[in-house]
């Protein structure tokens, strides 16, 4: 089994860092352009904002407990698992944070574009440094 979990984070590690990537290179008219999207998106489906804080913690957060998860029993030093577990955890704030800054001001701001950049790029180093711990 540990082989197949190795393999899941080595898999999960890799598409953590390409995803991260793609956000840090993001611009801000296309962040924006997303954001637009998002809320035209949430009009029309009539959802609230505890509907969409409540799914984006939700599912952020079963991906970063997957994530964990396969940190954990792919038996790297416990400390490393807790870095990981930190780092998903500020990710997760941050996301909840940039999402009520978005439903209230109804755009993105400059300061919350490079937070998230910031953030991006740090979840990418993390999954970077990961797949080098999981491969060497």
């Amino acid at each position: 089994m540990n082989d197949y979990v190795l393999k899941g984070a080595l898999i999960a590690s890799i598409i953590f860092m390409g995803y991260s990537i793609s956000e840090f290179v993001a611009s801000f008219k296309t962040v924006n352009d997303k954001i637009d999207e998002f809320l035209g998106l949430a009009r029309d489906n009539a959802a609230s904002e505890s509907d969409l804080r409540r799914s984006n913690v939700f599912l952020s957060g079963c991906l970063s407990v997957v994530y964990a998860v396969l940190a954990y029993f792919s038996e790297i030093a416990i400390w490393l698992v807790a870095l990981i577990v930190v780092k998903l955890v500020m990710t997760l704030v941050v996301s909840d944070k940039l999402l009520v800054q978005v439903l209230h001001d109804r755009k993105l701001s400059k300061k919350s574009y490079y937070i998230s950049k910031y953030d991006s790029l740090l979840n990418a180093v993390t999954g970077l440094a990961f797949a080098l711990i999981l491969v060497l």
